[in-house]
């Protein structure tokens, strides 16, 4: 007989007794401090090895032996097949290390490569139409919380940059869906605005600070650009896709009410990446050679911006941001000359 110490379980109440288990080849009992239990070793039947976890060895009458891992608990019958491959490796944390690193490493290139790659298509697929609705819906959120007040601009001066606008928009892909709105632009400012479903809005202030219409078109193209690209839902995809999977996944269904009821703010502050907005310049300038304009009106705008906010400029949060950098400007200057 060999004596193993360990707890008993009765099955009944989830309460452990310290115990021993005296195991023989034909019969093995158990016994407590109060009680002594006898089984047929062939009807015991033990947990696989993990590691230095504990096992158990389950008894016929619903209880349950826990003890420390021992080499005779091999001979008894197995629950499953030994988990050799996790022993092994929870005994080694050098690799637990390098599987932590290796995962760590598959999240970063998810979030960097397939979380846009996978905005990009979903945005694709969302109709105009919806995303119409979602800009109404943002722009009337920055209407009635006075982010925006109505235009001051004569009729004439509106007139004549939607004419304009709206030339510009010619034979573009999406070209049905463009709205041009002017708005006075409160402590916002100088700035445009490129709303889902082809919205686009400039400020009073920015037509003003703008030194002909050459150049208020210059930046008109650069709001073209972010339709064009759906950069609007990719942004807002790609930001709002860590929330919406935590409360798909954990069912959370106010969290992702609040989501989706938010969506109008959200679209409201969104920021371009630096990606975005190199990729939006890079299209208005193409998009302002094929129309007859210069981009470097784009440049002198910037300039103005600049000179106007300052280092403010880089402090921005709202989706109008655009990062004015030297090198901003010397690549309108650049697409100018060639």
């Amino acid at each position: 007989m060999t004596i193993i110490d360990g707890h008993y379980f009765d099955g009944r109440y989830p309460v452990a007794r310290e115990a021993s288990m005296d195991m023989g080849p034909q019969e093995t009992s158990v016994t407590t401090d109060s009680i002594s239990r006898r089984y047929a070793t062939d009807d015991l039947m033990a947990s696989p090895r993990m590691g230095s976890t504990c096992r158990f060895v389950r008894l016929p009458d619903g209880g349950q032996f826990s003890c420390a891992d021992h080499t005779l608990l091999d001979s008894l019958a197995q629950e499953s097949k030994s988990e050799g491959i996790v022993a092994w490796l929870e005994a080694r944390w050098n690799i637990a290390l390098a599987c932590v690193a290796a995962i760590a490493a598959l999240l970063l290139v998810g979030y960097f490569f397939g979380l846009p790659a996978a905005a990009q298509r979903i945005a694709l697929s969302i109709p105009m139409e919806t995303e119409r609705t979602l800009g109404d819906q943002a722009l009337t959120y920055m209407d009635d919380h006075g982010w925006l007040k109505p235009s001051g601009l004569g009729f004439e001066t509106r007139d004549e940059i939607s004419t304009d606008f709206y030339q510009l928009c010619q034979n573009l892909p999406l070209e049905p869906y463009y709205v041009l709105e002017f708005r006075a632009g409160g402590f916002l400012g100088s700035n445009a605005f490129a709303f889902p479903g082809g919205i686009v809005v400039i400020t009073d202030e920015m037509v003003e600070l703008a030194g002909d219409t050459e150049e208020v078109l210059a930046v008109l193209a650069h709001e073209i650009a972010h339709v064009e690209l759906r950069h609007t839902m990719r942004s807002v995809l790609q930001n709002s896709a860590v929330g919406l999977v935590v409360a798909t996944v954990t069912s959370d269904a106010a969290t992702l009410s609040a989501a989706v009821t938010a969506l109008p703010m959200l679209l409201a502050q969104t920021k371009y990446s630096r990606d975005f907005e190199t990729e939006a310049d890079d299209y208005a300038f193409n998009l302002l050679r094929q129309k007859g304009y210069s981009p470097s009106a784009f440049a002198s705008l910037m300039e103005k911006l600049v000179a106007e906010h300052g280092d403010a400029m880089d402090d921005f949060a709202w989706i109008s941001t655009h990062p004015v950098t030297s090198e901003r400007v010397e690549n309108a200057r650049a697409a100018a000359a060639e």
